[in-house]
């Protein structure tokens, strides 16, 4: 079935080409990376990969085929990634394809797109058919995803129904956003506030229901918060931390744990004036991050790991794999449950510097990222440097990279 619906819109898309309305993007993100050396996963560049320098280039073609009986989106992309530590990469990606058809009020659409329902800049709790990391400074480009959709329109407020993933199969890998989900939304625009409600249920999280809103103050202030409730939710927890008597695992120490009934919570406040400056605060708990315990836990099992190294009697080799094993935990998207966001920027009339911090407060750490953008009609410049503060048992300043020098340059045409 899904090799039917892909040869039918590749067919759709070949011989409608010509007529469709195209745009073509194009994408440039060098890093320069800069790596902690008292972090307690030390462990050789062998064992995890450390680039000293990395960039991505990335083309996207986007269009779309208006007709009489059914319309065409897409968006394709070509991505290119170099690196100091590997050989380049390049590949191709369908970002989107699918087929919609209006007809009154009702629009239906078949394929795969981009969804983003979220409310909120740090964090988007709403967004249930797939989350970004809206933290990230490595640019990528969306990857939708297959669904069926039905919504209906009346005034300035929609309904969605959405079929997600109608082809997933149980045997592949089963991340909590890729698994077959009935999902639902209903959202509202009036004059000085949006509200937003969204329903999904899977095998996997079972019932998960969240309601957002955005309310106009004033001509200057806003305010926003979304909440997310959910009957199950997992976390991907280290065997063998907590305890002290085995330190070291023969196989991937990580086990899926199931929890029952999850929050997630968002409150945000934003500020522009007359003076061209812009504050927007929030603060957000995330109940699928690890807790301060579980954290504690994992700090405390890569340190004694460390002090293993002393013994000349086990072989390093395996050590150091466990220590990896254990700083996987901080490559997931959500780090820290409690976290306060704070960002300023200023819109001059060229360039626009700003200023983000997010911080976890328990812990003290901190995540800090200072930029500049610069616009014109023919590009967008970006250039910056996050830096990664605290403690080396801390969230943030445990983790391995230290600081990282970023710049975009992207264009459209």
């Amino acid at each position: 079935m899904k090799e039917i619906w892909a040869i039918l819109l590749s067919a759709l898309f070949v011989t409608s080409s010509a007529l469709a309305e195209n745009s073509i993007s194009l994408l440039i993100n060098p890093q320069l990376n800069n790596y902690s050396s008292d972090t307690l996963f030390a462990v050789p560049d062998s064992i995890i990969e450390k680039p000293k320098a990395t960039s991505q280039q990335i083309i996207e073609l986007t269009g779309a085929n208006p007709d009489q009986l059914v319309d065409l989106s897409y968006l394709f992309s070509l991505h290119n990634q170099l690196s100091s530590s590997r050989s380049p990469d390049t590949i191709f990606k369908t970002n989107e394809l699918y087929l919609s058809k209006s007809l009154n009020n009702w629009e239906i659409m078949l394929g795969r797109k981009i969804s983003s329902w979220g409310v909120g800049y740090g964090f988007r709790p709403l967004d249930v058919v797939q989350q970004y990391d809206q933290q990230t400074i490595s640019r990528q480009s969306d990857m939708g995803k297959n669904m069926v959709a039905l919504e209906y329109f009346s005034g300035m407020s929609s309904w969605s129904l959405l079929w997600v993933n109608p082809a997933h199969s149980k045997n592949s890998e089963n991340k909590n956003y890729e698994v077959e989900s009935i999902v639902s939304k209903y959202s509202t625009s009036q004059e000085s506030y949006d509200l937003h409600a969204v329903f999904r249920y899977n095998e996997k999280n079972r019932f998960q229901l969240g309601f957002g809103g955005i309310n106009i103050l004033s001509d200057e202030v806003a305010v926003h918060g979304s909440l997310l409730f959910s009957q199950l939710y997992q976390k991907q927890l280290h065997q063998l931390g907590g305890q002290s008597s085995i330190l070291l695992a023969e196989y991937p120490p990580y086990k899926e744990v199931d929890y029952s009934f999850g929050f997630q919570v968002l409150a945000g406040l934003s500020w522009s004036g007359l003076s061209k400056n812009s504050l927007i605060v929030e603060h957000w708990y995330n109940e699928l991050a690890y807790s301060d315990k579980q954290w504690d836990q994992l700090f405390k099992l890569a340190e004694q790991q460390q002090n293993l190294l002393n013994n000349r009697s086990l072989p390093q080799s395996i050590i150091h794999g466990n220590i990896a094993w254990t700083a996987a935990a901080t490559q997931t998207q959500a780090l820290a449950q409690h976290n306060l966001m704070l960002q300023w920027s200023y819109d001059a009339d060229y360039w626009k510097p700003t200023a983000n911090i997010l911080l976890s407060p328990v812990d003290k750490s901190s995540m800090i990222t200072l930029s500049t953008t610069r616009s014109t009609h023919l590009f967008k410049f970006e250039a910056g440097i996050r830096t990664f503060n605290g403690a080396n048992d801390s969230i943030y300043g445990g983790l391995i990279v230290s600081n990282t020098v970023f710049m975009t340059l992207s264009g459209e045409y």
